[in-house]
């Protein structure tokens, strides 16, 4: 049983990283893109609160998160603001790609775990919370990929994400199930998340199956 009062006090920070984290890489994509300022706000709100508004329509959880943490638009906002001056600092920089997956795994990490974390508390089963989790985490970075007309990464890249989560998901509810204190449950679990997900992109770990062999010969 996830103990809620230690889950109500420590959610809000755990979700505040990732919220800052996600809004960083919907940036970094709009920024890109060449796109206006409101797109890039577009693009970076619901990037860091699509997963999030998902989740709470699931488990029917009202108001919406992000209406009843208000501050985190307004730091949302001020990301959105400042957003040149953000993507020239990183592009002056190298690997300001590298920057971007990294944000990108921080936000997973979190929303996964935070997902399945309050799935959990609202009686969800083990299984159904896990997957809430998952949608927590990638619902934001798909939805950034849908406004920004690019295939979303999710469903494109062969590359373990939200098979990441999945996994991450199982291995926090079971340092839950081994009596792990709920706060190092979740720092844990995101941890796993974002080191699993930075090792699939440094080493190039592939998902791999079967093709139908029409595939193979016209991609010859």
């Amino acid at each position: 049983m996830v103990d809620i009062t230690a889950l109500n006090k420590l959610i809000p920070i755990f979700d505040f990283v990732g919220i800052v984290a996600f809004a960083l890489s919907g940036v970094f994509e709009g920024m890109k893109r060449k796109i206006d300022p409101v797109g890039v706000f577009i693009v970076a709100f619901s990037t860091a609160f699509g997963g999030g508004m998902l989740r709470d329509i699931i488990i029917d959880k009202r108001p919406f998160y992000w209406i009843d943490h208000e501050a985190y638009v307004v730091a949302t906002f001020f990301i959105c603001f400042a957003a040149p001056w953000i993507y020239n600092f990183f592009e002056k920089r190298k690997h300001a790609q590298d920057w971007y997956i990294f944000a990108d795994a921080i936000g997973l990490g979190i929303f996964c775990i935070s997902g399945t974390s309050l799935s959990l508390a609202a009686g969800v089963p083990w299984l159904s919370s896990v997957i809430i989790g998952c949608i927590t985490g990638v619902f934001g970075g798909l939805m950034r990929d849908v406004f920004l007309d690019k295939m979303p990464g999710v469903v494109a890249d062969r590359s373990p994400y939200a098979s990441v989560g999945f996994v991450g998901c199982w291995f926090y509810i079971l340092l839950m199930e081994f009596g792990v204190s709920v706060d190092w449950s979740l720092w844990i679990g995101m941890i796993f998340i974002v080191a699993l997900r930075m090792s699939c992109v440094v080493f190039g770990w592939k998902i791999k199956y079967m093709e139908p062999k029409s595939y193979k010969d016209s991609h010859r």
